[in-house]
């Protein structure tokens, strides 16, 4: 794994990006910008050489590594479900905020791969889940119509074992921890965590796309309690399943649906 220190490195000295862009010529706040956030799949030799004069460093104090890759994989037990209702002639559509995902947990894989052509290649992989305790419910996206349902914002939280039930968490913990906290170094968690931020919203984007009249929130923070069994998750469905409340809904000219 390899990343770029220039946040840490502009934190220290306080430094804008909009400051180095302006000071820089021919380096755009947008090309500082996406190389702060260590998003981009490469940099330029050209790009890193203004920015290790303009700050004062090496390559080797502006760039970060480590021996292994890490990689991140997140899918569930089964496709999303959509209960729909049966509707019959006797019956209005039912309204958004009578729609919810029922409680879930997703599973979370990450896998520490080293590849030496001495050593050979190694693989560990750690079982995790992403639990959604509560229901999330939808509301419409117009007062007047039914055209598209709005997520209300979930919130995760990262735990282990896979399913996430005590005796699964146990077997792995020690392991996991000396990982996390002693292999991976602060900036390579943040790396870590911002992948599975991104996997958890593609995996919703993906059940979007096959439910187009659902819109999805800015915002699904996810917190990391790794260890944290204060419920029974074992008990959650392994996927998104998203049901209604049921009962009978009659045609009413006044209703905003």
């Amino acid at each position: 794994m390899i990343r770029n220190r220039l946040k840490e490195l502009m934190d220290v000295r306080g430094l804008k990006a909009t400051r180095i862009a302006n000071d820089i010529d021919h380096l755009s706040r947008n090309t500082i910008n996406s190389t702060v956030s260590n998003s981009g799949k490469m940099i330029q030799f050209e790009t890193v050489n203004l920015l290790c004069q303009y700050l004062g460093v090496t390559p080797n104090e502006f760039f970060e590594y480590l021996p292994f890759d890490v990689s991140v994989s997140v899918d569930a037990d089964h496709d999303p479900i959509v209960d729909e209702p049966d509707y019959n002639e006797n019956m209005a559509p039912v309204p958004p905020d009578d729609f919810y995902i029922k409680p879930f947990y997703l599973n979370l894989y990450l896998t520490k791969t080293e590849n030496n052509y001495l050593a050979g290649e190694s693989r560990k992989t750690f079982e995790l889940s992403i639990i959604s305790e509560k229901k999330i419910f939808f509301e419409s996206s117009s007062e007047f119509e039914n055209d598209n349902f709005v997520m209300d914002s979930p919130s995760f939280k990262v735990v282990l074992g896979n399913p996430p039930i005590e005796d699964n968490m146990k077997s792995q913990k020690t392991a996991f921890f000396d990982f996390w906290n002693n292999e991976l170094t602060d900036g390579f968690r943040h790396v870590v965590q911002k992948e599975i931020i991104d996997s958890v919203h593609n995996y919703f984007s993906s059940f979007q796309s096959d439910n187009s009249y659902i819109e999805l929130p800015s915002l699904m923070p996810i917190s990391f309690r790794f260890d944290d069994f204060e419920s029974d998750y074992s008990k959650l469905n392994g996927g998104i399943v998203m049901t209604y409340k049921g009962g009978d809904y009659d045609y009413d000219d006044d209703l905003p649906f």
